[in-house]
């Protein structure tokens, strides 16, 4: 023990180091949101405003925001919705299937994920303007869900593959067909992989910008990230109302992670040890 606590103290030192030099910077986009409008530029600078306000909430919290918020959230929760179903059923037949064909099919599914947003932008813009879906969120949903689709699999197969079959083959001596081992069996027992990688691809929507910012051209259908760009202008940047908004984009997405963590990590976690 008494070798031990040494390491233990250096070791509770690191955290806290590292959880300063991550949360520093929430920290400071907090206290710019609550400073008013020239303390942000005060000589020598504050960490905490010397009187907080929420006058920057107020302006931020204009018409064009919500109309912001409520597009983020239909294109967010549908591409959750389509990319955790299709995931999951791809998932399950790449996880049972034994066939040489299926395991290149999933070498195909890794191998997309190595490809960059930025590689595969002008592909999908050209079939959504071919298409006439430009500008709608139909145009979003498709480009998230080609970007997110294959880190689903990929998620859920590692916890499907953890899965023991000899209770699916119970559940088929007993009766019970495919579709509904499928749903009564397997799906309730992946419920913490489902979890984690809905929780992932609500994380990677909410915060998209490049696709949300090419295929979206009137300030109508604009996302959070995009909508943001509002205070920053041609002679100047708003931090107050930008910082306020920053922190309204944020809140909810920490708050379903900090609610759903634990299957976060489980999910995250299953597969890697066999067995």
């Amino acid at each position: 023990m008494r070798r031990s606590l040494p390491a233990r103290f250096g070791l509770a030192l690191l955290q806290m180091a590292v959880a300063a030099f991550v949360l520093i910077p929430f920290f400071w986009m907090l206290s710019v949101s609550l400073k008013p409008t020239t303390e942000p530029f005060a000589i020598p600078a504050r960490l905490w405003p010397e009187a907080p306000t929420l006058a920057n909430y107020v302006t931020a919290f204009r018409p064009e925001f919500r109309d912001y918020f409520l597009n983020s959230v239909v294109v967010s929760l549908s591409t959750v919705a389509i990319t955790v179903t299709l995931g999951l059923l791809a998932a399950y037949a790449f996880s049972r299937a034994r066939l040489l064909v299926i395991t290149g099919l999933m070498s195909l599914v890794v191998l997309a994920q190595m490809f960059p947003h930025s590689a595969i932008i002008i592909p999908i813009y050209k079939m959504m303007r071919a298409a006439d879906l430009l500008n709608t969120y139909t145009s979003l949903i498709v480009a998230y869900v080609s970007v997110t689709l294959p880190v689903a699999i990929w998620m859920l197969h590692g916890f499907l593959a953890k899965l023991p079959v000899s209770l699916e083959e119970a559940a088929n001596i007993d009766g019970a067909g495919p579709i509904r081992v499928f749903w009564e069996i397997v799906v309730p027992l992946a419920r913490p992989g489902i979890i984690a990688t809905a929780v992932y691809v609500l994380i990677v929507t909410w915060q998209e910008f490049l696709f949300a910012l090419s295929f979206t051209s009137s300030k109508a259908m604009r996302t959070l990230p995009v909508g943001l760009n509002d205070f920053i202008g041609q002679y100047g940047i708003r931090y107050g109302e930008l910082m306020a908004s920053s922190v309204m984009v944020s809140v909810p997405v920490v708050a379903v992670f900090f609610l759903l963590q634990r299957y976060f990590v489980a999910g995250l976690t299953a597969g890697a040890v066999k067995g």
